[in-house]
């Protein structure tokens, strides 16, 4: 998709909210006439008070009493009808437009410029195209099973347990400002199926997620630095892995090393942890290899910004597989 396509993908998402915010506040007036009929006598005096008020300010005559009068009117009628509404049980407000948006009343522009919910809508369109180029299905926590790790001591099994409540509780309690979460071990313990997890409880919640492997959003870094794909201001890589609302970098440390690799996930973890945005972090790496991979600069902002989570195990894969039959 070219940047101005997503332009009017995004001016068309956000007046689509503005049409279902009018059609719900009109749903909800239908209703209410229906279920309390005195609110259509105080509904109509309410108009005509403001169509007066309109009238008499468009005739450009000295009216001011009158006006004052019908002002007063209108208002204590709005208060009449606010009234009756918290009498039945529902919000004072209930009959009101509700936009998504109250800075800009889901028009996309707020003092002659795109609005932040227009530039939201965009990272939410970079987002998902990037994540439809993903190899990595998502998955579910209810797929995930305690059984595979039930052998191990009676302390990792309950570590993996806790890892397990943990990731649940993130995904269900997940806010901009979360923590950021490292997850390590060896392959097949099931951190890739946990971060999916939280990856598809966030996206039902309407957050932007992205989600793949280093290598795969390292090597697109790349080609869009050096020129072999291109990239728009507003949905090149960089931009859509620091702004997007939960980061997941799966397979950290299969990436190849080169100065190029290093100063982007340093870029990566820097830009996000400053902001104080939320990644999490998987790798089969122990301490001491990401030392020895990345250095200091790297080891220092990975392990001071993250809750480290220690997977044990054996292969939860490699399980499945014997569990199967086999064929003759």
């Amino acid at each position: 998709m070219h940047q101005q396509d997503f332009y009017a993908q995004a001016a068309a998402n956000i007046a689509k909210r503005r049409q279902q915010a009018r059609l719900q506040q009109e749903q909800r007036i239908d209703a209410i006439r229906a279920e309390i009929p005195e609110t259509v006598e105080i509904d109509r005096q309410l108009r005509s008070a403001c169509q007066s008020v309109l009238q008499i300010a468009q005739s450009g005559r000295d009216r001011a009493a009158e006006l004052a009068a019908l002002q007063q009117r209108s208002l204590e009628a709005q208060q009449m009808l606010e009234q009756v509404l918290v009498a039945h049980g529902y919000p004072a407000d209930y009959l009101d437009l509700h936009y998504t948006c109250t800075i800009c009343n889901d028009t996309g522009l707020h003092q002659g410029v795109h609005c932040q919910c227009f530039q939201r809508e965009l990272g939410r369109l970079g987002a998902e195209q990037l994540n439809a180029q993903v190899q990595l299905p998502l998955t579910r926590f209810e797929t995930f099973s305690l059984e595979y790790y039930q052998k191990l001591p009676k302390e990792q099994f309950a570590a993996m347990q806790h890892i397990f409540v943990t990731c649940k509780k993130y995904a269900e309690e997940f806010t901009l400002t979360a923590p950021s979460l490292l997850m390590i071990g060896k392959t097949g313990l099931g951190k890739t199926h946990l971060s999916l997890a939280i990856a598809s409880v966030l996206l039902e919640r309407g957050f932007h997620v992205i989600y793949d492997s280093a290598g795969n959003l390292l090597r697109r870094l790349e080609r869009e630095q050096f020129g072999r794909e291109p990239a728009s201001s507003h949905t090149d890589t960089m931009s859509l892995l620091l702004d997007c609302d939960l980061l997941i970098f799966d397979d950290f440390g299969t990436e190849f090393d080169t100065n190029f690799t290093r100063s982007a996930i340093y870029s990566i973890l820097n830009g996000r942890f400053s902001a104080g945005k939320p990644m999490i972090i998987n790798t089969n790496l122990t301490h001491e290899e990401i030392q020895n991979r990345y250095g200091d600069r790297i080891v220092s902002r990975l392990f001071a910004s993250c809750i480290g989570m220690a997977f044990c195990g054996e292969d939860v894969r490699l399980q499945k597989r014997l569990q199967q039959p086999t064929k003759l």
